[in-house]
């Protein structure tokens, strides 16, 4: 029924004498609204870029406000800063000559340039979804997952260049150099087809640590979701990860040895890291098999690389930026978002006594080398928290369920047994009060007790 002056529904009454669109017109209004579309989305894909940007920029002036305000009320400012800097085992010396620094502001040009080869892994956007969910970004929940990535990316630099390795973009004598970095890189990228991606590693932690995607991830699950990937890859570098401080050597050890980043997860105070620890913390940093430390404040999880006095230099993971898709070419400014020209500094006072310490022995007698050092300490009067044993772990207190849904597309290999999680919240996860307390990855036959005591 159409009542009079009803425009509305006049309009929606075809006219019969109107002619019908042609198959040209209906073509080109096709196209018409396909380009529409296009511009719709690359008008949005715009606006959250520029949206990342100023929550970025904003996120920066917070922290350095609020980093001069906790310098300036633990009275850092009136002291004179240390002029020894340490960088993943390489030591810089920052005294002055003649009253004057050769450099402008901030760090010395070689400082900046090597803490610029550390691979930075942030919260990213607008990449595939993860696993039968909505989340196109871990920004807010995956910073934890972010900085074990960085854990393992500089134990893949360390494996694959060494500590001391520099390459020019533009030169071609650096082709196979500049390739393996980006192959580096390309482990990290936000799609399923990347070892060590966010949809992998958030997929394999709501498998094996009862974790939906979206919740905060602790220190001690993303070392297990770290090892579990590189065992379900059968990565070149395995990941041993222990819990209660003691690293059992002979479960490293195999018939023939295979590089091994050492996870060693550890809860150094209750509210704030014991300054008992503080000693060992730079002494870490200080170990040629450092591959830094993944830690933080306070539910704001960090990647820490060196120090400088009673601070410590670090990267930080809660900057959003685009997801960069998988391709044959990556350009020069792609590569740059994963790096990090300017260290920036935190208290020891200041983090969260979580964290993991990365370690990555290429070899057994950088091993047994890593095992001498950290033995050394106590000389030293330094307490530690890593301990070695020659045997192998003691069993698991129950088997755990190593299987799992073969549909999930994280279901690419043969998966090991992780032992299931008993904590029921991400604080208790943070503060490591409820965590596991031995692991139950599979024991390696290999070297027996006996011949480690005789190795060693």
């Amino acid at each position: 029924m159409t009542f009079e002056g009803d425009s509305t529904q006049a309009a929606c009454i075809p006219n019969a004498a109107a002619p019908l669109p042609s198959e040209a017109d209906a073509s080109n209004l096709t196209a018409a609204n396909s380009d529409t579309n296009m511009q719709t989305i690359t008008q949005t894909q715009n606006t959250n870029d520029i949206r990342s940007q100023v929550v970025n920029t904003l996120r920066e002036w917070y922290l350095l406000a609020s980093d001069s305000i906790a310098s300036l009320l633990d009275g850092r400012f009136a002291q004179q800063p240390a002029q020894d800097l340490w960088l993943l085992g390489r030591h810089y010396d920052l005294k002055v000559e003649n009253g004057e620094q050769s450099w402008a502001l901030g760090y010395p040009p070689q400082i900046v340039k090597d803490f610029s080869r550390l691979i930075w892994c942030t919260y990213r956007s607008n990449y595939s979804a993860i696993a039968q969910t909505d989340f196109t970004s871990d920004a807010g929940w995956g910073c934890m997952l972010r900085a074990g990535q960085m854990l393992m990316a500089q134990a893949l630099q360390l494996h694959y260049f060494g500590r001391n390795w520099e390459f020019d973009w533009d030169s071609s004598n650096d082709a196979s150099k500049r390739q393996l970095y980006m192959d580096i890189v390309k482990q990290f990228l936000d799609e399923y087809s990347s070892t060590f991606s966010i949809q992998r590693m958030a997929s394999l932690g709501g498998q094996f640590e009862g974790k939906d995607i979206g919740n905060w991830f602790g220190p001690y699950e993303t070392a297990r979701i770290l090892h579990g990937l590189a065992r379900q890859a059968n990565h070149p570098v395995s990941v041993y990860t222990t819990t209660d401080g003691v690293v059992y050597l002979a479960d490293i050890c195999d018939d023939e040895y295979q590089p091994t980043l050492v996870l060693v997860a550890s809860m150094l105070g209750i509210d704030r890291v014991n300054p008992i620890y503080y000693p060992f913390i730079q002494a870490s940093l200080m170990l040629p098999q450092s591959a830094g430390i993944a830690g933080g404040r306070p539910s704001s999880a960090l990647y820490f690389a060196g120090f400088q006095g009673d601070e410590l230099l670090f990267l930080d993971p809660h900057f959003t930026r685009p997801a960069i898709n998988l391709r044959d070419g990556y350009t020069r400014a792609d590569l740059d978002t994963y790096t990090c020209s300017n260290p920036r500094r935190i208290a020891l006072s200041r983090l969260d006594p979580c964290m993991v310490f990365g370690y990555y022995c290429p070899t057994l007698e950088s091993l047994i080398d890593l095992r001498s050092r950290i033995e050394l300490l106590a000389d030293d009067g330094i307490k530690s928290i890593v301990t070695f044993d020659n045997g192998h772990a003691p069993e698991p207190a129950f088997q755990p369920d190593a299987t799992a849904s073969s549909s999930d597309e994280v279901d690419r290999h043969p998966e090991p047994p992780i032992q299931q999680s008993t904590s029921s919240s991400d604080a208790d996860y943070y503060s490591c009060a409820n965590r596991p307390k031995s692991e139950s990855e599979e024991v390696i036959s290999g070297c027996s007790e006996e011949e480690w005591v005789t190795e060693l």
